[in-house]
């Protein structure tokens, strides 16, 4: 029976909900309004009729935004930076924003609806992403420029040049020809850069995406997606110790805390010198030799602490002996 108050008051919502939407849909018209969008170097111009959200209508017109929500305000991916138009910030895109955005007119799509005119600049994915990873909370001057000039909160976008070496533009040139034409090619690129520099340089991934005629966006949700590629770059040598659980009772963290103090290593993974990267694994598929770890495409098992020493003085060695030779 003491539910009974709680369910009354919940349909008296719901009903207050349906009927403001339908006096929304119905009674409130706002016509035909324009919206302008700068998207990397590219800009587009369209109209459409009042009243929907911002991120249906951009969808809807072809302009690629990031959203893993469904339009629930609770992912923070959908940041647009609005130009004019758009209303107050709504308590539901608060959450996502520090004061700087605010300050700029950063806003959440999925919130926004078209009521008037308005002109966006959606950023980029990329750094998006590495900005609410890296400050936990998306950093505006990764990819904006606040300017005055006689309209407050104008905003211009910095324009992004990507400039690749010749050597360097020429391997991937390379690359995307021996592709061209190809169905689900991009995974197999992208393999191949990986390969070619240990890791996806992000100047390489811009001029990839562009070549490939595909949004950034999307190499990096594959490049972060998948394990085998690296956004960071790797040692000449790929140390990975196994911390699954049957490696782990047997001591993968002595393992781990003796590689580590071999090299050197304290809160960084990668050597100075560029020649050991350390990392961690689920599995390497060798159970029964456990504890175990990698280095490059060689395994070794039933390691015990005092291995480790002779395991990474013998890559060492191997690198020396290459650099004489050359």
């Amino acid at each position: 029976m003491m539910f009974i108050p709680v369910l009354i008051i919940s349909l008296i919502l719901l009903v207050i909900t349906i009927l403001l939407f339908i006096a929304d849909k119905l009674l409130v018209s706002y016509g035909e309004c324009k919206i302008i969008v700068r998207q990397d170097d590219e800009v587009k111009e369209f109209t459409v009729d009042g009243g929907g959200y911002l991120h249906s209508e951009l969808t809807n017109n072809g302009i690629s935004i990031t959203s893993s929500c469904a339009g629930k305000a609770s992912c923070g991916y959908c940041k647009v930076q609005l130009g004019s138009g758009g209303g107050p910030i709504l308590p539901t895109e608060e959450i996502f924003m520090n004061r700087e955005e605010k300050l700029g007119g950063m806003r959440l799509a999925c919130q926004v609806k078209v009521k008037e005119d308005m002109e966006i600049i959606i950023p980029d994915f990329l750094e998006t992403v590495k900005g609410i990873v890296k400050n936990k909370s998306y950093d505006p001057k990764l990819r904006w420029k606040l300017i005055r000039t006689g309209r407050p909160d104008s905003v211009l976008e910095e324009k992004r040049v990507t400039k690749l070496e010749p050597g360097v533009e020429k391997t991937v040139l390379m690359i995307l020809d021996e592709y061209e034409g190809v169905d689900g090619s991009l995974i197999p690129v992208l393999q191949r850069i990986n390969n070619t520099y240990k890791y996806l340089p992000e100047p390489v991934l811009r001029y990839t995406a562009k070549g490939l005629n595909k949004p950034v966006s999307e190499l990096y949700r594959l490049a972060t997606f998948y394990h085998a590629f690296n956004l960071e770059p790797k040692g000449e040598n790929v140390i990975k110790v196994c911390i699954g659980t049957a490696c782990y009772v047997k001591g993968a963290e002595k393992l781990l805390d003796a590689v580590r103090r071999k090299l050197g290593l304290k809160n960084e993974d990668t050597t100075k010198d560029m020649k050991f990267s350390v990392e961690t694994v689920s599995c390497i598929g060798c159970c029964g030799q456990s504890p175990v770890m990698s280095v490059n495409d060689d395994i070794y098992g039933y390691l015990k602490p005092d291995m480790i020493d002779g395991i990474i003085r013998k890559y060492m060695t191997e690198a020396k002996d290459a650099k004489i030779k050359t």
